[in-house]
C-alpha cells in the first residue's frame, strides 16, 4: 500500500475523501509528504515510523496510547515525534506514551510515572518523578540534573 492509504486507515469511519485529505494533513505534520505516494514496504523503519504517526493522527483520537514510538528513531527524529505528539496535548487529547528512554521522557514530557516491577515508584512532573534518589533506587544509576541552554536535562550513568 502507498503510504496515503496507510495513514488513511487510521480514519476508517470517515468516507473515503474525508479519509485521504486526513492522511495528507497527518504526512504534512509528520514531514512525511514527500511519502505519500511510495509503498510503506519501500520504506525505511524511521520512514515507517512517519508514516505510522500519520495514521494515528489521522484518527483524531481524544486518546493516544503509544508503547516506545521513538524507538529506532535518530534523535531528530525522536524529539519531533514528541513535538507532535506534545500538540496533539495541547490540542485536546489526552496522550500516554510508555518509554524507556529516560533523557527523552525528562526532556519532553509535563508528567512521569515511574514503575518498579509493576509498582509506581514515583509519579510527577520529570524534576520530581526522575529525581536521583528514585532512578538510583528503582534503576540503579547515578544520575543528576543539569542546567543547560535550553532548560534542564537529565544525566545518568551506572555507579
Amino acid at each position: 500500500l502507498p503510504a496515503v492509504d496507510v495513514a488513511a486507515l487510521g480514519a476508517p469511519f470517515a468516507g473515503a475523501r474525508e479519509a485521504r485529505e486526513r492522511a495528507l494533513e497527518a504526512l504534512v505534520r509528520t514531514g512525511a509528504t514527500e511519502l505519500a505516494d511510495r509503498g510503506v514496504l519501500e520504506l525505511s523503519g524511521g520512514e515507517r515510523a512517519r508514516v505510522l504517526l500519520a495514521r494515528l493522527l489521522a484518527a483524531r483520537a481524544p486518546l493516544m496510547l503509544l508503547d516506545e514510538p521513538a524507538a529506532g528513531l535518530d534523535p531528530a527524529a525522536q524529539l519531533g515525534l514528541m513535538r507532535t505528539l506534545r500538540a496533539e496535548a495541547e490540542r485536546g487529547a489526552t496522550v500516554v506514551v510508555a518509554m524507556h528512554d529516560l533523557g527523552l521522557a525528562a526532556r519532553t514530557c509535563d508528567r512521569v510515572l515511574v514503575l518498579d516491577h509493576g509498582r509506581v515508584a514515583a509519579e510527577g512532573p520529570p524534576r520530581e518523578a526522575l529525581s536521583p534518589q528514585t532512578l538510583e533506587r528503582v534503576f540503579g544509576l547515578n544520575a543528576r540534573w543539569i542546567e543547560a541552554e535550553g532548560g534542564p536535562w537529565l544525566a545518568a550513568g551506572l555507579p
